[in-house]
């Protein structure tokens, strides 16, 4: 029995000709690509902007997507529809990272090229897609974006934001508060959490007489 028979018994009418085989060879490689994909985001993100959850649900999506368009490909304005609403649901959803929504667009496509079959283009697609982000991203292991916070009283400020400098010149203020009897400093800097050059800064600055506290985070954890 194949999915045709099983849609008119059900009470579809003109329902593709697709047999069990063809639906398990599309979901298969669909499977197959959007790991593919699933590896070239997770590599071309930086940890401050990864999401393993959305990365999940661009997999999941190529499957649905797989699957809808095996059932309504010989419908052309209801599977335009169906893929201008998926898309319309992502629109609304807000993302971390602008490329994020090309990835949607490249699950979206692998549905449609697996539902189809023409797995060639599928796979060469792909595979300069994957070449291209990997190239062009955020390369998690060795830069991230890290939050550097200073704490203390009765210390020269300027002292400490040469020192910084210093060490780090690519980092940027983004807050000072500045009391009568105490100071608190957040500079974002570029670096690895597991760097020996961001762990050296942090016990120049401790060293300083005045600093209370220096904390080194990453956008889950502290370090120091």
């Amino acid at each position: 029995m194949n999915i045709d028979q099983f849609l008119q018994q059900s009470g579809m009418e003109n329902a593709p000709d697709i047999s069990l085989e063809a639906i398990f060879l599309s979901l298969g490689m669909a499977l197959l690509l959007s790991g593919l994909m699933f590896i070239t985001f997770k590599k071309s993100h930086s940890l401050i902007v990864y999401d393993v959850k959305f990365n999940i649900t661009l997999v999941m999506l190529a499957l649905v997507t797989t699957l809808i368009m095996s059932i309504i490909r010989h419908n052309v304005a209801l599977s335009l529809g169906m893929m201008g609403s998926l898309s319309i649901v992502r629109f609304r959803t807000n993302t971390k990272d602008p490329r994020d929504l090309g990835f949607v667009f490249w699950s979206m496509a692998i549905g449609v090229i697996c539902s189809t079959q023409t797995f060639g283009i599928g796979i060469i697609g792909s595979i300069m897609i994957s070449i291209l982000m990997i190239a062009t991203g955020d390369n998690s292991e060795k830069s991230e974006n890290l939050l550097l916070v200073v704490r203390g009283s009765q210390s020269n400020v300027t002292v400490l934001s040469d020192i910084i400098m210093k060490y780090n010149s690519a980092s940027k203020l983004k807050a000072q508060n500045l009391l009568e009897d105490s100071f608190e400093l957040v500079y974002e800097i570029k670096g690895n959490s597991r760097s020996h050059e961001e762990l050296i800064l942090a016990m120049k600055l401790k060293e300083i007489p005045g600093v209370d506290t220096v904390n080194l985070l990453t956008p889950s954890s502290e370090i120091i």
